[in-house]
């Protein structure tokens, strides 16, 4: 009896042994977490039915998100005015790939409905809208298709630019219905519930032009990037249109978390920042609340814009920015956005080189965030947080550690970091629940000294969600 103890023993010590070191390695390893992500984007402009107003703007909205999405590492199934065998086999098409994807989009732009609290994505050949029957008898639910991609081990992220005026006419309200939202899942809509949307003057719709805007800037989560969304939709439509969403989310996801930005570029939008003295000076205002690589890629834009007819443009991820000719080599890249970060940087606070190391920290701070290795606040005071996400930022780029403390070389390198360097892996801790007591047994006393104790309480339930029914309609088109 004796020895089998001592087996079981020795062989669960083995197994706890091995089991520790494939956690380590996947932690260490950022190729052992990182998963490929999938994007289905629908875009339906032109209906076969009269009675349904073309949207000028969706098939060139599921375009241009398209090669978005392709630019960051996605692999995009795209389809445009499908009739709705296409659009089921396309879901189909991206659910028999779903195994092989840690986190999956789905964007549709297009005519819907909504009616009796269920969504539907109309196809290009949806009949005559004579009865709600007609109108959704070709349709895909939208409750449906959610169900179909989300788990709980993948995040799943859905995008509506889809709100639009009700086909039937009297007797049903515009808007949208409530969406139940599946495990680790995120919604967005363009606009708030008993709304509709606008398909905007210009080439992408007032939602995707600001969606295409920030979707791919460094370092945003989904999060920050929404936030901007919504407020460049409601300032694009004066007010008419704020998109909203809901979240079930079990961790934080970032776009550009696998881009891969060309530094070469990056050096030379940096230096063509700061030969122009008004762009050097709003470099400046936007580190106070910025990382430095997405203020020279938004500013490297306003400089392209500007110059838009000048040759030798190159673009980098979503962001088109001023080239310098010849290139530079990665070499002499950082050696380009070192000297620059002297300048910007070191020589900022002229005579105060306790400023001037502040300004420093906070910089590299700030850059190690972005890269998801540092998750204190920035304030400029270089302790062991830093020093922790430093190594942290070594560790995961399989990088000797040159140096802990902060230097413009360090800050160089961050800045030509592409993507998220950090990630770490988030553990969700199951729901305890308690145990209420038998009616004959008084509830247990907590353990301390003296002899009193008090009753341990059951911890309080969780706060219901947020009520968003409210101006939600029982029918409607969105």
């Amino acid at each position: 009896m004796k020895r089998c103890s001592y087996l079981t023993h020795l062989l669960f010590a083995f197994f706890a042994f091995a089991a520790a070191q494939a956690w380590a390695a996947a932690e260490t390893d950022p190729a052992a977490t990182e998963r490929k992500r999938l994007a289905i984007v629908l875009g339906n402009s032109t209906y076969d039915s009269e009675r349904y107003e073309d949207l000028a703007n969706a098939a060139n909205d599921a375009r241009k998100l398209s090669e978005s999405l392709t630019r960051l590492n996605f692999d995009v199934l795209t389809g445009t005015d499908l009739k709705g065998e296409e659009l089921e086999n396309l879901i189909e098409e991206a659910e028999a790939k779903l195994a092989d994807y840690g986190a999956v989009v789905v964007f549709y732009a297009g005519h819907g409905v909504q009616f009796k609290g269920e969504n539907y994505l109309l196809p290009v050949d949806t009949p005559d809208p004579d009865s709600v029957e007609s109108l959704t008898s070709r349709a895909a639910k939208l409750n449906d298709i959610i169900t179909r991609l989300s788990s709980r081990d993948r995040q799943t992220f859905i995008f509506l630019d889809a709100c639009r005026n009700n086909p039937l006419g009297e007797g049903a309200g515009d808007g949208l219905a409530q969406v139940e939202v599946g495990e680790n899942t995120f919604i967005a809509f363009a606009t708030q519930p008993g709304n509709v949307t606008v398909d905007g003057a210009g080439e992408n719709s007032p939602f995707t032009t600001a969606l295409l805007k920030n979707i791919e800037i460094p370092g945003l989560s989904i999060s920050d990037m929404m936030i901007r969304v919504r407020n460049e939709t409601e300032a694009l439509t004066v007010g008419r249109q704020v998109p909203w969403d809901q979240s079930n989310l079990r961790e934080q996801f970032y776009f550009t978390e696998q881009q891969v930005l060309d530094s070469a570029s990056l050096s030379a939008s940096l230096s063509k920042i700061l030969s122009n003295p008004s762009m050097k000076e709003k470099l400046l205002t936007q580190l106070a609340s910025s990382d430095l690589q997405t203020a020279v890629l938004v500013l490297g834009e306003q400089l392209r814009s500007v110059e838009v007819d000048t040759p030798g443009q190159q673009a980098i991820g979503g962001q088109q920015v001023a080239s310098l000719a010849p290139a530079l080599a990665i070499e002499d890249a950082q050696k380009s956005v070192v000297s620059g970060l002297e300048t910007l940087i070191v020589g900022s606070t002229s005579g105060d080189d306790e400023a001037k190391h502040i300004d420093l920290v906070k910089s590299v701070q700030t850059e190690l965030r972005r890269v998801g290795c540092y998750r204190m606040t920035v304030d400029g005071d270089w302790g062991k947080g830093s020093v922790r996400a430093l190594k942290d930022y070594y560790r995961f780029t399989d990088q000797a550690e040159s140096t802990l403390e902060p230097n413009v070389d360090l800050l160089g390198e961050l800045f030509l970091r592409s993507g998220r360097v950090c990630k770490q892996p988030v553990k969700v801790k199951p729901a305890v629940t308690a145990r209420a007591a038998p009616e004959n047994q008084p509830a247990r006393r907590a353990r301390g000294g003296g002899g009193g104790g008090t009753a341990q309480r059951a911890p309080a339930p969780a706060a219901p969600p947020p009520d968003i029914s409210s101006g939600i309609g029982i029918g409607g088109v969105f």
